[in-house]
């Protein structure tokens, strides 16, 4: 397998196949060709896929934790919610809904 060295480092991970289905084997980290060819190597026989997806890896190739979500936004998210449920509620107990969109019920 053959990388161009402005597409290192990447990610390669190696499947088995059982029955039509994919099954994980191993993944590395890999910054030279000759990493490649050793995985490739150690690996010989199975589905070896390579992904440039490596964001939350440092050069190093120690894994930096992903970033978290704002809790704030849950909360923001489920008060516009509550929000537009209640005069959801509100329109139909004083029947403006019903009148506006011609609703029967």
């Amino acid at each position: 397998m053959e990388i161009k060295r402005e597409d290192l480092p990447v990610m390669l991970q190696a499947f088995d196949l059982h029955d039509r289905t994919e099954i994980f084997v191993a993944e590395q980290l890999v910054h030279t060709q000759l990493d490649v060819d050793r995985f490739t190597a150690l690996y010989a026989g199975k589905i070896i896929k390579a992904s440039k997806e490596v964001s939350n890896v440092r050069n190093d190739g120690h894994v930096e934790p992903t970033k978290k979500r704002n809790p704030a936004t849950g909360f923001v998210m489920i008060a516009l919610i509550l929000i537009v449920l209640a005069l959801v509620i509100y329109g139909f107990s004083t029947g403006w809904i019903q009148e506006k969109f011609n609703v029967n019920i």
